[in-house]
């Protein structure tokens, strides 16, 4: 499990505030706000980087950020550090300098967070599902689109009558955008919970045995803009309302 700084603010993770604002005399105060810029930025970063946006110290200067649909004061300091960030943390984030005998100044940078690529250990082949107790499949092309059961997108694959079918369900945030490519977890069901943004809900059905997974992961890629998911040895577990039956599952699905 990893380690997190305590939350200071709802919905921004792990921000590290020191003092307020600072205290001291100058001629030059509202030259000196009117300079201040953000750095530190990047232009994207990985999920569990750290962020740390910076800027010149002013004297006699309040500091305040805050995060586009997010809560005001995130800090007010002339900093805000994230240690671990993820793909809530993505977004505008607002910063303003004032003082009393000086014009507020204004700055923004935006933060994109995006998936960290990541590559099957497994190498199968294209449009197959190899099941380890029940018929394995292979398909010409895979089906990718929303599903109207459960409103979210499916990857599908289907061979024909009499034989497994596989359900790839991706978190409802995918809906309006294409999944980024990298590792995603398995969820354990297909309500997800709330901010699992990289996890996807694997299922298949055989002999009105409904199979769900255990765990595991599943992983993302594009090929000639196509998305691909691969996925190696998860297990699966179903029944009739008697006995469990098992089965493991290695595939790789290409959207058509």
């Amino acid at each position: 499990m990893k380690n997190r700084l305590p939350f200071v603010a709802a919905g921004l993770c792990c921000f590290i505030l020191f003092g307020g604002c600072f205290k001291d005399s100058g001629s030059n105060v509202c030259e000196l706000i009117r300079n201040i810029k953000i750095y530190g930025a990047k232009t994207s970063y990985y999920v569990g980087d750290p962020v740390n946006l910076n800027t010149t110290k002013v004297p006699n200067g309040y500091f305040s950020w805050r995060k586009a649909n997010g809560p005001y004061d995130i800090s007010n300091t002339n900093e805000v550090s994230i240690s671990y960030c993820e793909k809530s943390d993505e977004g505008w984030y607002y910063l303003s300098v004032s003082n009393s005998d000086c014009t507020t100044h204004y700055d923004s940078v935006y933060i994109s967070v995006i998936n960290k690529p990541a590559t099957a250990p497994c190498t199968p082949a294209n449009n197959t599902v190899t099941f380890s107790s029940i018929p394995s499949i292979s398909f010409t092309a895979a089906t990718w689109g929303m599903d109207g059961t459960w409103n979210c997108k499916n990857l599908h694959g289907y061979q024909s009558f009499g034989y497994p079918d596989i359900n790839i369900y991706f978190y409802y945030y995918w809906n309006t955008r294409e999944p980024e490519d990298g590792e995603y977890s398995i969820a354990s069901g297909i309500a997800f919970p709330e901010g699992l943004t990289y996890s996807v809900f694997l299922a298949t059905t055989y002999s009105s045995v409904y199979f769900q997974p255990t765990g595991g992961k599943v992983y993302v890629s594009h090929v000639n803009g196509k998305i691909q998911v691969s996925f190696c040895s998860i297990s699966f577990s179903g029944s009739l309302g008697g006995p469990s039956f098992t089965t493991t599952a290695t595939g790789k699905l290409t959207a058509p």
